[in-house]
């Protein structure tokens, strides 16, 4: 059996209970959200939109209800070279 990456994702419900603890760690459209306000107006509009989670950076595995899918790891033969697994 193959091993398996998972990537971290902040639950939205969570994010809005503690937002005062997100400003200054999450950034839209280039621009970084400083205020608990502007996390949680933020988050809210990410709740309307459907969505229950959000990935902590680049997941191209990702479903916005339950988080990142997994990825498959190759795993390393003798010498380091890739099994192919």
């Amino acid at each position: 059996m193959g091993k398996t990456k998972w990537h971290v994702c902040l639950d939205i419900a969570g994010g809005i209970k503690n937002a005062k603890s997100l400003c200054g760690c999450i950034e839209t459209d280039g621009v970084t959200l400083n205020t608990a306000k502007e996390v949680r107006d933020f988050l809210r509009k990410q709740l309307a939109m459907g969505r229950r989670v959000l990935p902590v950076g680049e997941c191209d595995n990702f479903d916005y209800q339950t988080g990142c899918k997994g990825h498959p790891v190759k795993e390393q033969g003798e010498g380091g070279k890739e099994d192919g697994v």
